[in-house]
């Protein structure tokens, strides 16, 4: 009775087995079409891209816009992502970088302050970036002596300068002021462009350019701080140097005038 009962039950399970290899290969050439379609659609000029796919593949297809060409060449089969693929699509979607924006104008800045008093005569007249600090002083309405004064004070005309704590260029400026405005801080006019702006920002905000100087030198934080020129020597130094230049210069002018 057993042997009559266990045959057709082994009969049965070859049958199930048989079943399942056969689902199981169905499946896998399903899955095998399905990755070799994926691939001839993203890459169209890849070696045998159209061997997997339909037929009606290779029938003209009217489309508005034709399909570009994949970025890996033809010589890039598939066989899972390469490392090279994946940096190509990473770089393909890392951010642009801002562009480079101007320098926005201050209101007021016209009325604060010495006002530009034309371009400079006498010992500044040929100094390096002459045109440059008249171009920027008169479009800031700032005394182009002053901006002079205050190049010499904080690099001594040396677009290459950077002080012990991270000042840079013509100007020193902070790195906060460069980013700002997305510039270039060794770059001589990008430098004085956005130097002057900020100084006619300092200039408009204290309506002093004794104070404006100060926190060109100090920080304006300082100045707020102590409500006048701070309490440091290197600031009053500073203050005092730019501003006895400028009488300086203003009194050679006279003079020449008088010849």
């Amino acid at each position: 009775m057993s042997f009559f009962l266990t045959r057709p039950n082994k009969a049965l399970a070859a049958l199930v087995l048989l079943g399942g290899f056969a689902v199981h290969a169905h499946a896998t050439e399903d899955a095998a079409d399905t990755d070799e379609q994926l691939y001839s659609y993203l890459f169209p000029e890849g070696p045998g891209a159209s061997a997997g796919a339909p037929a009606v593949a290779a029938a003209p297809v009217v489309d508005s816009q034709p399909r570009p060409l994949s970025a890996f060449g033809s010589e890039n089969r598939r066989k899972g992502w390469t490392a090279a693929q994946i940096d190509a699509m990473k770089g393909a979607f890392k951010p642009r970088p801002a562009p480079i924006q101007a320098a926005p104008e201050v209101a007021g800045a016209e009325a604060a302050g010495p006002g530009f008093q034309g371009p400079v005569t006498g010992e500044l007249k040929d100094s390096p970036y002459a045109d440059l600090v008249n171009k920027y002083a008169a479009k800031r309405a700032l005394d182009p002596q002053l901006v002079h004064r205050v190049i010499l004070a904080e690099s001594n005309y040396n677009p290459e300068a950077v002080s012990p704590k991270g000042a840079k260029g013509l100007m020193q400026l902070m790195d906060s002021v460069s980013e700002r405005f997305n510039i270039d801080p060794y770059d001589p006019e990008s430098n004085i462009n956005v130097g002057t702006q900020y100084l006619a920002e300092l200039m408009a905000k204290y309506k002093s350019v004794d104070l404006a100087l100060a926190a060109y030198n100090a920080g304006p934080g300082a100045v707020d701080k102590y409500m006048g020129v701070p309490p440091y020597p290197e600031t009053q130094n500073y203050v005092s140097s730019i501003k006895a230049g400028m009488a300086s210069a203003s009194a050679a002018q006279v003079e020449a005038r008088k010849l």
